[in-house]
């Protein structure tokens, strides 16, 4: 039987397009050291939510080209980037966690695959592999990780019966939710993720951006 936060990611892994972000999670002063740590050119910020995002990925992804869209929810300290078809956030994972720590979760549904990053003070400290290891050290969060034993066979919870290998991929994405509840303190919802600011950023093949005695790209954080 679910716990009440079990059942709410038991819900939530249900959307479609979950399974096939990459969404990063990380502590930060400002947008802008957020978007600053992704190292990237912006072109431009709108206001979308979840579905826009996958609309506008996805028609990257059909052009052959990497994802340039970025979704950013602000729950200060914590800042959360949302990517369909990128993962731009997972790349510059150590370079969010410098001023304290990121956690990232990536995978493929269609591919049954995930992972869970969790970085602290400019390094990446461990990793959790669906249907693999765990490698680094889980001490930074081991008070986070009783009874999450779907993350990993070193967590089997002998007790109700479940032993390594027999948890499914969807399992493994609820108790990877539950842990990054645990350690920011910010329940998940799609709610969280309606009318936010949408990055697109400048990619391979687009128009060169505009020098300095032209038009300028708007500064991190301008929406328009």
């Amino acid at each position: 039987m679910f716990t009440d936060i079990e059942a709410h990611y038991a819900d939530l892994v249900k959307y479609d397009h979950l399974g096939e972000l990459c969404m990063t999670w990380c502590r930060a002063a400002s947008v802008d050291r957020v978007i600053g740590a992704l190292d990237v050119d912006v072109v431009e910020v709108t206001v979308g939510d979840l579905q826009t995002l996958v609309i506008e990925s996805y028609a990257d992804l059909e052009a052959g080209r990497l994802g340039r869209f970025l979704l950013l929810a602000e729950e200060p300290p914590w800042y959360l980037t949302v990517e369909y078809t990128g993962d731009r956030a997972h790349t510059a994972l150590e370079r969010l966690s410098s001023g304290g720590e990121a956690i990232c979760l990536t995978g493929s549904q269609m591919l049954y695959r995930g992972r869970l990053y969790y970085a602290r003070e400019g390094r990446t400290r461990c990793v959790f592999d669906y249907g693999g290891d765990i490698w680094g050290d889980t001490a930074p969060i081991e008070e986070h990780l009783d009874g999450l034993f779907n993350l990993h066979e070193r967590y089997a919870d002998i007790d109700r019966g479940l032993v390594p290998g027999e948890q499914l991929l969807d399992d493994w994405r609820i108790h990877a939710f539950v842990l990054i509840e645990r350690i920011t303190g910010i329940r998940l919802s799609l709610e969280l993720l309606r009318e936010k600011p949408l990055y697109r950023f400048w990619g391979w093949g687009d128009p060169p951006l505009k020098s300095d005695d032209g038009p300028q790209s708007p500064a991190p954080g301008t929406v328009r």
